[in-house]
């Protein structure tokens, strides 16, 4: 017999809460999952809400690309799903709107994801983290906890496409840049790989995915120090290059620019311990 469907009222999740904080237009939690993974079933929220997993595997029903680094996902309200950590010591951020606010919020915005999403851009991530730190550090402002709210929720309420589908040669120079992300190649390599001429592949690129070549190799770079750190034992400087980039520096700034913090700030929110010195994590201009 299957498991009754459970609907979580606002603000309520699998997990305990380390700190929590209710304001006017957001409910913002930073959780430690108590149920295990073949006890979480599928179950809905009575609220939109957003879930970034800061530390353990965490798997998830929502639609979009399984991508490395932080697992982020969009839930509207009564969706059903199934989001769940692999093993025990998960901790996840949970971001929850009252229905009134998100009402509001969507009529206002005209488009909103109807479906659960996997929200892998760096636009969301940098808000999500930055959104973490703020409430871990437990003297934010609720002015600013309330616009980097704000800010993730914009994320799911993107403009909605024309309905063509991408041409199947961006899978295949999508599944390229996975493959070779640490080594040294150029846009021309992509592009034989692809079997599209380097401006065909820069214009499909800046269409369907709304980055640069460039700007995604990068992301695919920064997804993968960021699972190393999250996960592994590495120090900085050795995660740098296992991703691809040419020193801790180089990372640092990329790192930066796209999350909002630094390695080390990021392997502390996914409570990682660091022995990091303040200069090796500084982020220094380019030379």
């Amino acid at each position: 017999m299957a498991a009754p469907r459970t609907a979580f009222s606002q603000g309520r999740f699998y997990g305990a809460p380390t700190i929590e904080r209710r304001l006017p237009q957001v409910r913002l939690a930073h959780l430690s999952a108590t149920t295990s993974a073949e006890d979480v079933h599928e179950h809905s929220h009575d609220d939109a809400h957003f879930v970034l997993a800061t530390h353990g595997r965490y798997l998830t029903t929502a639609w979009g690309p399984e991508t490395e680094g932080p697992v982020l996902v969009y839930n509207p309200p009564g969706v059903i799903h199934r989001d769940r950590f692999v093993a025990a010591g998960g901790y996840f951020l949970a971001v929850s709107f009252e229905p009134p606010v998100w009402r509001e919020l969507s009529e206002a915005s005209r488009r909103v994801a109807i479906d659960a999403l996997r929200l892998t851009g760096p636009v969301a991530r940098r808000a999500a983290l930055r959104l973490t730190r703020a409430l871990l550090s437990r003297d934010s402002d609720p002015v600013t906890l309330e616009s980097l709210g704000l800010e993730l929720a914009g994320q799911a309420m993107a403009s909605i496409g024309d309905g063509d589908h991408p041409p199947p040669w961006l899978a295949t120079a999508e599944t390229f840049l996975a493959d070779s992300f640490d080594q040294p190649i150029t846009i021309a390599d992509v592009a034989r790989a692809a079997g599209v001429h380097p401006v065909h592949l820069a214009r499909g690129y800046r269409r369907w995915l709304g980055a640069a070549p460039g700007e995604r190799l990068r992301t695919r770079r920064l997804e993968r120090a960021a699972d190393l750190l999250m996960r592994g034992r590495a120090s900085i400087g050795q995660i740098a290059l296992a991703s691809g980039f040419c020193d801790q520096s180089h990372l640092n700034r990329q790192f930066h620019r796209a999350y909002g913090v630094t390695p080390g700030e990021f392997a502390r929110l996914c409570g990682r311990p660091l022995d990091v010195s303040p200069v090796q994590d500084a982020v220094q201009a380019p030379g």
